[in-house]
């Protein structure tokens, strides 16, 4: 399993930024095309989805976090609280995409592809799991390993 690089800044804001994380793949052929054609005319979107995917996925993956002088009980912390709320925005989000999932029926009748309601599934599917796990974590739990720097 690839790792994954999160840093945790020292200054009063406690951000917390993913800094790697392993890019979004599929054995389905199909798929594999979509995201190369996402890589090459979104790759900003193909950055986002593999985000949600490591964030349903996480305690599968090392965890090497970058810390300026923190103890390893505050970053275990730090994380949880940073779990916390990327689970509340989560729930957010997959209450708002089931919300506007029946209104995109009214794109349907539109000639082509329903484009708008595939892209807001695919949204709910990758936020939805993301919540899902989440809320199984535990942060005590996962392979965490301090760089100090």
């Amino acid at each position: 399993m690839e790792s994954v690089t999160i840093e945790i800044a020292a200054a009063p804001g406690n951000e917390i930024r993913v800094l790697h994380y392993p890019e979004i793949s599929s054995e389905n052929r199909l798929v594999t095309k979509g995201i190369a054609v996402l890589r090459q005319h979104a790759p900003r979107v193909l950055r986002y989805l593999s985000l949600q995917r490591l964030l349903g996925r996480l305690p599968f993956h090392p965890i090497d976090v970058r810390v300026h002088g923190l103890p390893e009980a505050e970053v275990r912390s730090r994380l949880a609280a940073w779990m916390r709320r990327k689970r509340l925005r989560r729930l957010f989000y997959v209450v708002l995409e089931l919300l506007l999932m029946p209104f995109t029926a009214f794109v349907a009748v539109l000639p082509g592809p329903n484009v708008v309601f595939y892209g807001l599934f695919v949204l709910f599917y990758f936020h939805f799991k993301a919540f899902l796990s989440l809320s199984r974590i535990r942060v005590e739990d996962l392979k965490i390993s301090l760089i100090q720097s």
